[in-house]
């Protein structure tokens, strides 16, 4: 009878597994890290709200996680705070003033970076509805 486990080594900086090569370190893949998988299936197809690490927030549908972290969004708006400061006249001039305002840019898909990611969020009612549901043991 084959083996139910999987050997994997663990990526540093992003926490995510890969397939072990012989001088890697090993752990053995648990039914924690089984039901984890099942949980991200369950959530294809959801709107999601990325916030980025530099402020950019993107609102889409996911569409996959890979092995480092990184997700993929299928009809994306992008949104983000830009900022303009005018250059004066004068170098000692003190009371500048900068304008601030919000923009939107829409895209067909959009790959967010994993070591870029600061949140990541979902509506509690949709997360009930597909995992909440689901027979995760």
């Amino acid at each position: 009878k084959p083996s139910q486990t999987m050997t994997t080594r663990s990526t540093p900086t992003t926490g995510a597994t890969a397939p072990a090569s012989s001088n890697a370190s090993t752990k053995t893949c648990t039914m924690e890290d089984n039901n984890l998988l099942n949980t991200i299936h369950l959530l294809i197809g959801s709107k999601l709200r990325v916030t980025m690490t530099d402020g950019r927030v993107a609102r889409g549908n996911f569409v996959c996680l890979d092995r480092l972290g990184n997700i993929i969004l299928d009809n994306v708006v992008e949104c983000r705070q830009v900022a303009y400061i005018p250059s004066s006249l004068s170098e000692g001039e003190e009371n500048q003033s900068s304008y601030e305002w919000d923009t939107e840019r829409s895209l067909s898909q959009a790959v967010i970076p994993g070591d870029r990611l600061a949140k990541v969020e979902i509506v509690k009612k949709e997360w009930e509805e597909r995992v909440g549901q689901s027979s995760i043991p």
